[in-house]
């Protein structure tokens, strides 16, 4: 074999091993952005399969916006209104319902606050993780206060409260945020739920009163690029 044709053979291995090795990379890339237990987690494709709930005390349903957006075209609107008649409590929301095989290990999305108006003793953000395991004995939750919150807004006996940020939200831009779910679970239940009839999540702004409330209060709220999977498989944000 000549000196210029064993040349030629040993560039083409090398290119062959380079192409190789690009495209395993592209695949682990692939799985780690489809590793979202989520679906529809930017709301590029509309509402479905989210949904806001219809029990009492649930405010009316989120919307698609497409004036802001985190990345991409759309996001998930929380109106936050006063009630049209006396109450205690208004629940503003976006809601998945998932059956995973395992318990998620992390959570993490964007939100951000526009025409921010506090009228009400707790007018705060949440989002709130609720596993039902097996069996049917209920369930038992976790409800991460995000913003207008420094206390308990209540109790809830199959609830524990965990405090992201006790501050005010700020208003006019996206803020991160994101939480180690299964560890929170862990230390705070005793144990991860691993076999699960349901996991819901819930992205939440909301008011509660000890008595009955009639306020002003007022609030746009968006929810966009949110995640559930593993932390490895996150995408990477500050």
């Amino acid at each position: 074999m000549s000196t210029k044709r064993f040349v030629a053979l040993l560039l083409s291995c090398f290119l062959l091993a380079g192409a190789l090795l690009i495209a395993a990379c592209d695949g682990d890339a692939e799985e780690g952005a489809s590793g979202n237990l989520l679906v529809n987690p930017g709301f590029e494709e509309g509402a479905d399969p989210w949904y806001s709930m219809e029990t009492r005390g649930w405010g009316e349903p989120f919307e698609i916006s497409e004036d802001v957006a985190h990345s991409g075209a759309r996001s998930a609107l929380l109106k936050l209104r006063p009630p049209s008649e006396p109450a205690q409590h208004r629940v503003f929301g976006v809601v998945q319902s998932l059956k995973p095989d395992s318990f998620p290990e992390f959570l993490s999305g964007f939100y951000r606050v526009e025409n921010w108006r506090k009228d009400a003793p707790f007018q705060y953000l949440q989002f709130v993780v609720i596993a039902f395991p097996k069996g049917g004995q209920g369930n038992i939750q976790i409800r991460y206060l995000l913003a207008g919150a420094d206390a308990e807004p209540f109790e809830i006996s199959n609830a524990r409260f965990v405090f992201v940020g006790k501050d005010e939200p700020r208003t006019g831009e996206w803020v991160y945020f994101e939480r180690d779910v299964a560890q929170d679970f862990r230390e705070l239940w005793g144990e991860v739920p691993q076999e699960l009839d349901e996991l819901r999540v819930f992205f939440e702004a909301r008011y509660d009163a000890p008595g009955l409330i009639t306020g002003e209060m007022h609030g746009d709220v968006y929810y966009d690029d949110l995640y559930l999977g593993s932390k490895a498989g996150a995408p990477s944000h500050p």
